[in-house]
């Protein structure tokens, strides 16, 4: 009875793997069909300005057109000013942020992110309250677009992250992922771990719409530069066993050499002998 008793407890983690694995297929099979989330445009940003001085060059005409009384003259001005890389831009972009018009606002913030100005950030991160999701998806292309970690950070704890916003609303949900997805095309990586464990979080939403738009997004990963390296470190490096086994679930789920090579390792090496197994059945899946 005794060697019955240790064994079974041997097998508990085994066991508890199994369980977590059928739970999450079953979870995943019976998510509704979403469109895909995208990472967002990032956007060679001019360098330097130039700073023209002609009252009736072409910049100076589309600044004047800025304020015409039609939206769409302004929205196709400040399209103009975005490829115009001239510092006499700026400030009248910025005067446009808060325009009636949704796409005139969109449109400058897209000049303003092409064009690079670092004065146009705070103006910038002041829109990530707006109640328009467009305006936010924007903000996510131009602010990853500034090599600062003010910029950068905010997409990242400004627009992804939910703080203890509740997310009702699947428009809300594809900012986000569109956010966490872009953290994870930038060079530089530090922002990618944490932007994926965001979606760790978001799995576990009781409304099946919004955890198919999670799920879609960790799929969406692996046309990423930085998504499947990070899953590979979670792995291999996080203490927490969890995190582990949901790592090497989702590794399973994206395929390619790279997951299947941390799933082979992690399949004959992980100590903790629910995540071998989640590993191993998620190897099956490549194979």
């Amino acid at each position: 009875m005794r060697n019955s008793s240790v064994n079974f407890r041997r097998l508990l983690p085994c066991l508890f793997a199994c369980f977590w694995v059928a739970a999450c297929a079953k979870a995943q099979t019976n998510a509704p069909t979403v469109a895909p989330v995208k990472a967002q445009p990032i956007y060679e940003q001019c360098a330097p300005l130039n700073t023209g001085t002609g009252a009736d060059d072409a910049v100076a005409k589309a600044i004047a057109a800025l304020k015409s009384q039609d939206a769409k003259a302004r929205a196709q001005a400040a399209g103009q000013l975005a490829a115009a890389c001239d510092r006499r831009a700026v400030e009248p972009l910025i005067d446009v942020l808060n325009d009636a018009d949704l796409a005139v606002r969109l449109a400058a913030i897209d000049a303003l992110g092409k064009l690079g100005d670092p004065t146009s950030v705070d103006p910038l991160v002041g829109l990530i309250g707006d109640p328009e999701w467009r305006v936010r998806l924007a903000l996510v292309s131009a602010l990853a677009s500034f090599k600062t970690f003010n910029a950068r950070n905010m997409v990242l704890n400004g627009i992804a992250n939910p703080s203890d916003h509740v997310i009702k609303e699947e428009a809300d949900l594809r900012v986000r992922c569109a956010a966490i997805l872009t953290c994870n095309q930038l060079k530089d990586p530090s922002y990618s771990r944490k932007a994926i464990l965001f979606v760790y979080n978001f799995l576990k939403m009781p409304e099946p719409n919004l955890r198919a738009i999670a799920e879609q997004t960790m799929l969406e990963l692996k046309n990423t530069r930085n998504g499947v390296n990070e899953l590979v470190a979670i792995l291999k490096n996080d203490h927490n066993p969890e995190l582990r086994r949901w790592s090497a679930l989702w590794l399973g789920k994206i395929g390619g050499d790279a997951a299947r090579q941390a799933l082979e390792f992690a399949a004959g090496n992980e100590s903790d002998e629910g995540v071998k197994a989640v590993a191993a059945d998620a190897l099956k899946q490549i194979k």
